[in-house]
């Protein structure tokens, strides 16, 4: 990956944060389809075929080590090394008073992306749950909501003055994309498990629930890559991928 204008002989590709983003959202909407099949076939019509169980297994949205969890962690540590870049930008530029931010915020997104792949808030939720004195009414069943909730406020009362010094248009969209994630990942879990406790996890409303969650999970994600792209092209960086030169 060069940051730098290549030689003419190569081809370059220009990650612009249009185009990431366009192609995000394309296998974003390839990805809520197959879902929303899948549950159309297992769930309402009850339709047991080999193309069901391949839409359940490697395609829907609440499922582990399949195509959108894996797109999902890719998303995240993209996200995570931008933010990297961006960090060692502004180092570099020494005129930021919030730089190490960045790098924190780098951090809390590669732990997010191991997270997704290694499940490591199921392992939370194990160790919590049976120290909950009630789960009110099963909102609390995944009992991992608790302490991530608690550092998730953390984190927004940290980073609050630090986005809001962003220029605007950054400030909006992270505000945004944020919301939509948090929205997602943490606040439909409340729902999801009083849905579980009451009709079970298969059952078709909590099915239509993971994938509004994963949609908003995914979306705030990916308006964020844009977000970090074009921020990124206002300090006049822009990333390039292209084959090395060799002769260089």
């Amino acid at each position: 990956m060069l940051l730098t204008s290549t030689s003419p002989t190569t081809t370059p590709l220009l990650l612009s944060p249009e185009n990431v983003l366009r192609k995000l959202s394309i296998i974003i909407f390839v990805l809520l389809l197959a879902d929303i099949a899948g549950i159309v076939l297992d769930s309402v019509l009850q339709y047991d075929s080999r193309l069901t169980r391949i839409l359940m297994y490697y395609f829907t949205f609440n499922g582990e080590s399949n195509i959108p969890a894996f797109f999902s962690s890719v998303m995240l540590l993209a996200a995570s090394g931008l933010l990297f870049l961006i960090y060692i930008q502004h180092k570099r530029s020494a005129q930021e008073n919030y730089t190490r931010h960045w790098f924190i915020l780098g951090c809390l997104f590669l732990f997010m992306a191991i997270d997704e792949n290694t499940q490591v808030h199921e392992r939370v939720a194990d160790f919590v749950r049976p120290r909950l004195t009630t789960d009110l009414s099963g909102m609390l069943h995944w009992a991992w909501v608790v302490p991530y909730g608690v550092l998730t406020l953390a984190v927004v009362a940290y980073f609050l003055r630090f986005v809001l010094r962003l220029p605007a248009y950054t400030r909006n969209l992270i505000l945004v994309s944020g919301a939509l994630f948090v929205t997602g990942a943490l606040g439909l879990e409340f729902f999801e498990g009083y849905l579980y406790k009451r009709y079970g996890i298969d059952h078709l409303y909590n099915r239509i629930l993971y994938c509004l969650e994963e949609l908003m999970e995914m979306s705030g994600v990916a308006l964020f890559i844009y977000t970090l792209l074009d921020h990124l092209a206002r300090y006049g960086t822009q990333i390039v991928l292209a084959p090395e030169d060799s002769e260089a």
